[in-house]
């Protein structure tokens, strides 16, 4: 029976029957591999897979019966307070609005969009970096390990650099290593081939910085944001 891994974001589990994986509720980005696949793929690109993926239903909406009500006899005052109430609101909300347009014209500063500010907020679980099943050698040593980063944004991630930590048997770091990845498009991967490392048996890896200039992002992992700050990772 074909076994799949998944990437839940830190590192590969598994494996897993189809079944299996549907109890981990896996989503249509989710990455996962098996062992007739070159790369990671999204579990919706996959076409045995589309019909565990999590889904939400839509919404029911109750019909009701439309009655006709006859409509009550007003008074000419009653009337008349309506339509001055009425008018009254629509020479406040003009003013405000002109107002406003007036303040945004003298200033040149564009309101915030709230979506991007969520996507910059929630970055590091927006972009996903995995490996693949890399090479361990008897004694130690690590080869054939490549670097997956993965765009889960609808926008274009201009730079990422990932640090890799190769890991000694007692946990520590034997040594670390950078790669930079360019211009990964929205819900797109690329991956790079890391340096082979002659001890360690396994990676860690960390996101130290990234950029996109449709977002305004400036994310840094060694800038501690500040206390209270609503939008830590705004480009300044």
């Amino acid at each position: 029976m074909k076994k799949y891994y998944l990437h839940n974001g830190q590192e590969s589990i598994g494996p897993f029957t189809k079944e299996e994986l549907k109890e981990q509720k896996i989503k249509k980005y989710t990455p996962v591999w098996s062992e007739d696949m070159n790369d990671w793929k999204k579990a919706g690109e996959i076409d045995e897979l589309k019909i565990i993926l999590l889904s939400i239903p839509p919404p029911i909406y109750n019909s009701q019966k439309n009655e006709f009500v006859k409509p009550q006899k007003r008074s000419f005052l009653k009337y008349f307070l309506i339509g001055i109430f009425l008018m009254a609101f629509v020479v406040i909300g003009s003013t405000i609005i002109s107002e406003n347009n007036t303040n945004n014209q003298d200033t040149n500063i564009p309101a915030d969009d709230s979506i991007q500010r969520q996507t910059r907020n929630n970055i590091t679980s927006l972009v996903q970096v995995t490996t693949n099943e890399y090479s361990v050698n008897t004694f130690g040593g690590i080869s054939n390990l490549d670097v997956m980063v993965t765009n889960n944004t609808d926008n274009t991630i201009d730079q990422i650099t990932v640090a890799i930590d190769y890991i000694k048997k007692n946990d520590g770091i034997y040594k670390k290593e950078y790669l930079t990845f360019n211009n990964i498009p929205a819900y797109q991967n690329k991956s790079l081939s890391a340096p082979n490392s002659n001890r360690g048996l396994s990676v860690n890896l960390t996101k130290q910085t990234i950029t996109a200039s449709e977002l305004n992002l400036c994310y840094d992992n060694n800038t501690v944001p500040a206390t209270g700050d609503p939008d830590p990772y705004k480009c300044n």
